[in-house]
């Protein structure tokens, strides 16, 4: 049995049309060693963002309850596949 690393939340803001959105993301490592997050915004529901091997892009797979536009969602992705790349 391996042991699972626990990993620190990212706590970070973004602003979208001038709004700006608190964000807390839990990273995780899906069963295809991919990167996932279990994410937050303003104390939402959440929304799991995961690595699309083929575009190379973080996406929303899994919505939940929590419900944001495509623009919000694009610019955490974007926030967040830069945090996997540093």
């Amino acid at each position: 049995m391996s042991k699972k690393i626990k990993q620190k939340a990212l706590n970070f803001e973004v602003v979208v049309n001038g709004r700006p959105m608190e964000v807390v993301a839990k990273p995780y490592t899906a069963a295809n060693n991919l990167p996932r997050f279990r994410v937050s915004i303003n104390g939402s529901p959440v929304q799991i963002f995961g690595l699309e091997p083929n575009t190379h892009k973080m996406i929303v797979l899994e919505n939940g309850a929590a419900q944001h536009t495509p623009q919000v969602e694009h610019i955490i992705g974007e926030t967040l596949l830069q945090a996997i790349a540093a």
